[in-house]
């Protein structure tokens, strides 16, 4: 296989539209069976059949009941899924299993693993996959691509730039679906660097450890509505993350690649605002806390105020948050500022947006049956993931239709930022974080310009 980083001498340049490889690319042409002998023989000599047969074990009790493809919120999109990938361990095809493109558009979302009847660690298998592809060759996806960049990265520093990765794909023949929303998100990365997204600032016994992750910080507007939130209801941060990644975009959750950060006291868990960072800090032994959980209880003490931008909203939890958790934090926050969540389906709310991909290939089945039925209900869509968002307002973009979607605090905001009509994301943001900075509320949050 040529390696991630160049198109091998001989490669074709294809473009496939469908659901299960549609992104933009160079892949090799049809081998013959010599050739593929040729492949197995030198992937023989790295060890991967013994590897392949130490996983197989492992899997042996499947019953190939596809329960883990029924679970996995992507599995619409795959051309296997989970099962598919499972059976080619059982079988041991080493080559169909190396070339495997449905290993790396996993989000680890554990769901496989939690609907296996017969306790396999399905997701565990997959992301042993992606590391024997990782050194043994693998497809020619942007989804490993933009993971073994953001691995390399994550050696040297502590986060993930988003324009520079977005540069180095598209160095790499990997173009965006949109183009226009792409140079627009390069630029809001490029100003939140440039102007060193605010930190917060607060001390004290009472401040709660906050961990904002790379994504909040490059985009100033969300990490102002974040921190405007928190101090209006009085929430102290400490923000210790710095900017620094939890080490999701490596699809590679081991240890040896998770920032840890601990919470400042015995028995307190870490505040983040992204569903990635709280599962991965989390499986390395970090308790956490979404900070929009910490924000609704307040509310429910009456610490805080919520408003929210319409009457009418329907909710996004994505692959990542637990769903019955997420979808309940929001409808609980919608009673206190009095809209409506509108739902149906439950898994129409928390399917894949297709993470990185997603900017890369055509719109997920979720996502696109998403903005379809925000769009029969004429209300916008609200999640708490920053990538959900800006995948699925790509989405709309592509497909030209003009849908608000927000993040989470964007769309909640408190009551004193004035009426739900006025001005769009950025003002508003700006608006409620100088009244916030303002206020004579000693536990306010304090936010370095």
């Amino acid at each position: 296989m040529p390696p991630v980083e160049a198109a091998a001498p001989g490669t074709v340049a294809t473009r496939q539209d469908g659901g299960a490889g549609n992104a933009v690319g160079t892949r090799p042409p049809s081998s013959s069976p010599a050739t593929r002998r040729s492949r197995r023989t030198s992937r023989e000599v790295l060890g991967t059949p013994d590897a392949v047969a130490e996983l197989a074990e492992s899997c042996r009790a499947c019953l190939q009941c596809g329960r883990c493809r029924s679970a996995c919120p992507q599995g619409m999109d795959l051309a296997g899924g989970p099962r598919a990938v499972i059976r080619l361990i059982l079988a041991q095809d080493v080559d169909r299993l190396l070339d495997c493109e449905d290993a790396w558009r996993c989000s680890q979302c554990g769901a496989c693993t939690a609907a296996c009847p017969m306790g396999i660690d399905v997701a565990g298998a997959v992301a042993s996959v992606r590391r024997l592809q990782q050194t043994r060759g693998g497809p020619r996806c942007p989804e490993r691509a933009g993971a073994l960049l953001a691995t390399r990265r994550l050696r040297r520093r502590p986060a993930i730039d988003g324009l520079a990765m977005g540069l180095a794909l598209a160095g790499r023949g990997f173009l965006p679906r949109h183009p226009l929303n792409a140079a627009r998100l390069g630029l809001r990365s490029l100003r939140g660097r440039l102007a060193r997204a605010p930190v917060t600032t607060s001390s004290g016994a009472d401040a709660r450890a906050f961990f904002p992750g790379c994504s909040l910080t490059q985009d100033r507007a969300a990490y102002f509505a974040t921190c405007a939130l928190a101090a209006a209801a009085g929430l102290r941060l400490a923000d210790g993350g710095a900017g620094r990644c939890c080490g999701h975009p490596s699809l590679d959750t081991r240890p040896s690649w998770v920032q840890r950060v601990g919470p400042p006291a015995a028995g307190e868990s870490l505040l983040t605002a992204c569903p990635a960072c709280e599962r991965t800090l989390a499986g390395a032994g970090t308790p956490t806390m979404p900070i929009w959980q910490a924000l609704v209880a307040r509310a429910h003490r009456g610490e805080l105020r919520l408003a929210a931008r319409s009457s009418r909203f329907v909710p996004y939890a994505g692959c990542l948050s637990d769903r019955d958790a997420s979808l309940g934090l929001m409808t609980q926050a919608a009673e206190m500022a009095g809209a409506e969540p509108v739902m149906t389906n439950p898994s129409l709310h928390a399917g894949c947006c297709g993470g990185l991909g997603g900017l890369y290939r055509a719109p997920s089945r979720a996502v696109t049956d998403l903005l379809a039925f925000a769009a029969e209900k004429g209300a916008p869509i609200v999640t708490p993931c920053l990538l959900c968002r800006d995948v699925v307002r790509a989405a709309a973009s592509r497909r030209q239709v003009r849908q608000e979607v927000f993040f989470w605090p964007e769309f909640f905001r408190p009551a004193t930022a004035g009426p739900a009509s006025g001005a769009g994301p950025v003002g508003a943001v700006e608006t409620v974080q100088s009244r916030a900075a303002t206020a004579s509320n000693p536990d306010r949050v304090e936010v370095a310009q």
